[in-house]
């Protein structure tokens, strides 16, 4: 293990743990506004899953006012008011701000329904505007003791950030060029950026769901088993974060461990099918395997493998049911030729550009936040040219999307 490197992304993770454990009993303006929107951050996530408003906000704390307004200020649902006798919200700070820009809207401002001041938070879901509030002259005495559930978020956040660093150090190079070491310090700060953002979403949201159950010892059985799989299926998200970030690292930091092989084409491909089975039945999507049995290329089996399962399953969580997979290669030139297509939803063309990124993620309309690691074209993208070949992505008429790469080392 490179020590240096597990001693400073794990400092990193340990200083930010110290840090919000310090505000955490702080009772500064500052500081109360920011742990307060977080909480009803969560809040919003839950209430934007709901089938049924009234239900899912009676189980939430009574201080939480929870509004469900339309884009143009006309509220819907309030758990306070019946929402006939609501004016027009277009004009609240938070939700003006969330309408023009569709990014999360904070405010904070006295209630012109109570007199009383609120902390007040906007994020827009789909067609929709979820508000979430609470009086924001919280007891000092609860500001000055620690809150055992951001404890435990820090702990998540700390344990994620401890088994990252180990992958990284299992495959960084004892004794590196100084350019190399360049590039690594370069990439140490853009993970550890990247990671403290995108893990902040699935470790707010197992806050939620356990502060939900935990406020209400008696909720009924089913919505507690609900709460139960949803945070169980985030802690999923972040194991698959974590495998990912582990590859593309794997890639970059020591490709001289990824050795290359003769490979059937045909056959790794049939294995991504088989194993993603039952989403491609439970889609009603159709397979398209013109791969031939005797294309054989010189390359590393688990990358090859990745390309396959990751492009799969892009079309699954994004193409839409009743949609069509195709696959087929032509060698000239001494260069595979690979078309993978699908003929689902596509993509506009002000993302097309940037889907190869890491962490990016296409606003689905209507949809919840995505539910994989955001890298799964980056992971994509870096196999291939670890190869030496090169990938693009294109529209199909009338829909669907198109991948064209090549693997260029025959064997």
């Amino acid at each position: 293990m490179n020590k240096r490197l597990w001693i400073w992304v794990t400092a990193v993770f340990a200083v930010f743990a110290v840090i919000m454990t310090t505000v955490e009993l702080s009772s500064e303006h500052s500081y109360k506004k920011a742990i307060l929107s977080s909480r009803l951050e969560g809040y919003a996530d839950i209430v934007s899953r709901a089938d049924d408003y009234s239900s899912t906000t009676a189980l939430l704390p009574k201080k939480i006012r929870i509004s469900v307004i339309k884009p143009d200020g006309h509220v819907i649902f309030d758990s306070y008011e019946p929402a006939s006798a609501m004016d027009n919200h277009l004009s609240r700070p938070e939700i003006e701000y969330t309408s023009k820009t569709g990014r999360d809207g904070c405010s904070i401002r006295k209630s012109e329904t109570s007199g009383i001041e609120y902390i007040y938070f906007a994020r827009r879901y789909g067609e929709v505007i979820v508000r979430t509030a609470m009086p924001f002259e919280t007891s000092q005495k609860r500001f000055l003791h620690p809150d055992w559930m951001l404890l435990i978020t820090i702990t998540l956040l700390f344990t994620a950030a401890a088994l990252v660093t180990r992958q990284l150090s299992l495959h960084a190079e004892v004794e590196a060029e100084r350019d190399a070491d360049e590039k690594l310090r370069s990439q140490k700060k853009r993970i550890t950026g990247n990671l403290a953002h995108e893990l902040r979403t699935p470790v707010t949201s197992i806050r939620g769901y356990l502060e939900t159950l935990v406020n209400n010892p008696g909720i009924q059985a089913d919505k507690r088993d609900l709460f139960t799989e949803r945070a169980y299926l985030q802690t999923l998200r972040l194991t698959d974060m974590i495998r990912d970030i582990s590859l593309i690292t794997k890639i970059e930091e020591a490709p001289e461990l990824l050795v290359k092989e003769h490979l059937c084409i045909r056959k790794i491909a049939e294995e991504v099918f088989d194993e993603l089975s039952s989403e491609i039945r439970d889609n009603g999507i159709r397979i398209e395997n013109l791969l031939s049995e005797e294309l054989c290329i010189k390359a590393n089996q688990s990358l090859v493998y990745a390309v396959f399962r990751n492009l799969a399953e892009n079309s699954i969580r994004y193409g839409g049911s009743d949609i069509t997979i195709h696959v087929e290669c032509t060698v000239y030139g001494g260069i595979a030729h690979f078309i993978y297509h699908d003929n689902g939803k596509g993509v506009s063309e002000e993302h097309l550009g940037r889907i190869f990124e890491r962490f990016y993620r296409i606003p689905e309309e209507g949809a919840h936040h995505a539910e994989g690691s955001g890298l799964g074209l980056s992971i994509v993208k870096n196999a291939i040219a670890f190869h030496g070949g090169t990938v693009t992505a294109s529209n199909m008429s009338p829909h669907g999307l198109c991948f064209r790469f090549t693997l260029p080392e025959m064997g």
